[in-house]
């Protein structure tokens, strides 16, 4: 069993955590949601297993409206300076691009709904995503440039959707997200589907559609999960396919 926790750092009260948290009592990896945005304090990083940032309804260059974000970055960056495994999704991956030395950077469109999400070489042969290509839930507009030395892992048809930095993995999708935290997230943020002309009665009939294939979502977080206590190679930084976008 390993003694050191998991923390999820969350940015909206009640995160879905409901695929994540069956695949850490497995593995017998003890978490804590902690919530940046409400005052809780982050734990020392050297202490932990690893660090999950998930996605949020702000955007990561926002530190004016909502100055945690500034400390939020530089506790990333010295995460994944001391070779702490990371993964951050939506938010947490542009989090982690502009912590790192890359940018968070406002999108062309809202990019809602289940979208192809295809390898690079180097994703091909990542530990973590290598053969894991295909549809994921996704909703953003903001998107990252990524930084100095990212290996470029996944794409979809408009926007980047995964990189590697040593230890710390970004995706722009949603591989935690359940068939519920869809529903909640689409009503939530109903106002701006809408006016992206994004039917939500069609993407929470996608979901329902999708609900019996989550294997491909399931088995990613659990390489993540399991790699904490492995040790998976990574691939090199000047690797065909690694640096843009």
């Amino acid at each position: 069993m390993n003694s050191a926790e998991v923390a999820i750092i969350a940015h909206v009260d009640d995160p879905d955590t409901s695929r994540l948290e069956p695949i850490l009592r497995l593995a017998e990896i003890p978490f804590q949601v902690v919530r940046p945005s409400r005052g809780q304090s982050l734990p020392d990083p050297h202490s932990l297993a690893g660090i999950i940032c998930l996605g949020g309804p702000m955007s990561a260059y926002e530190e004016a409206s909502h100055p945690f974000l500034s400390a939020e970055k530089s506790y990333l960056r010295k995460a994944a300076e001391a070779e702490i495994p990371v993964l951050g999704i939506c938010l947490g991956a542009q989090l982690l691009a502009d912590a790192l030395g890359g940018a968070a950077v406002a999108g062309p469109s809202l990019e809602c709904g289940y979208v192809q999400v295809d390898l690079t070489h180097a994703g091909q042969h990542d530990p973590i995503l290598h053969g894991l290509g295909g549809p994921y839930f996704s909703f953003h507009t903001d998107t990252f440039l990524p930084p100095p030395g990212a290996v470029a892992l996944a794409r979809s048809d408009r926007y980047l959707h995964a990189f590697r930095v040593g230890s710390a993995l970004a995706v722009q999708f949603h591989p935690e997200i359940s068939v519920d935290g869809i529903r909640r997230l689409t009503n939530d943020e109903y106002e701006k589907v809408d006016t992206a002309g994004v039917d939500v009665t069609q993407i929470a009939a996608e979901a329902e559609r999708q609900a019996p294939d989550i294997e491909r979502n399931v088995l990613l977080l659990t390489r993540w999960v399991t790699s904490l206590s492995s040790s998976p190679t990574v691939p090199p930084a000047n690797e065909t396919d690694g640096t843009q976008p």
